[in-house]
């Protein structure tokens, strides 16, 4: 059911060009990366997802977290960047959060099919690119882009 009505809903932005925002984390601990599979798209990403109506994008990333994988910020992230993406006919901005102290705490969703931590030099074969994007700027392997 979560997947016809993101497959819709992607396809109705596509229509509209409608701008929006997202809140993604880069969430490390000890040289890994916890990254999540959703129930509505294959391949693995961070954890994150939109800035709704009235949301800072801390708010925003801060209940994601907790929705999504249980996390509880413990501090205030810093910011990797902020991306534009023009994918699917699309005009979002993304900010990247680089997260580092939190608390971890066991939680179900609908969204998430599957999580895991990698060690940041051992990524999965089927990350996201813009995903993997992320980490190489992170990691300094690859130069900051104000592109997703």
């Amino acid at each position: 059911m979560i997947t016809v009505y993101w497959k819709i809903k992607n396809f109705l932005l596509s229509l509209v060009s409608k701008r929006t925002i997202g809140a993604r984390a880069l969430v490390l601990q000890d040289d890994h990366i916890l990254l999540v599979k959703h129930t509505y798209m294959p391949g693995w990403y961070t954890v994150g997802g939109g800035v709704e109506p009235g949301e800072t994008g801390l708010q925003a990333l801060t209940r994601e977290l907790q929705e999504e994988v249980g996390i509880d910020l413990c501090e205030a992230p810093s910011i990797l960047g902020f991306y534009h993406n023009r994918s699917q006919k699309r005009d979002d901005y993304v900010i990247v959060y680089v997260c580092n102290a939190f608390k971890k705490r066991e939680v179900v969703s609908q969204e998430i099919l599957e999580e895991r931590w990698f060690p940041l030099n051992l990524l999965p074969h089927d990350i996201s690119p813009a995903t993997k994007r992320r980490i190489e700027e992170y990691l300094g392997h690859r130069a900051l882009s104000d592109q997703w």
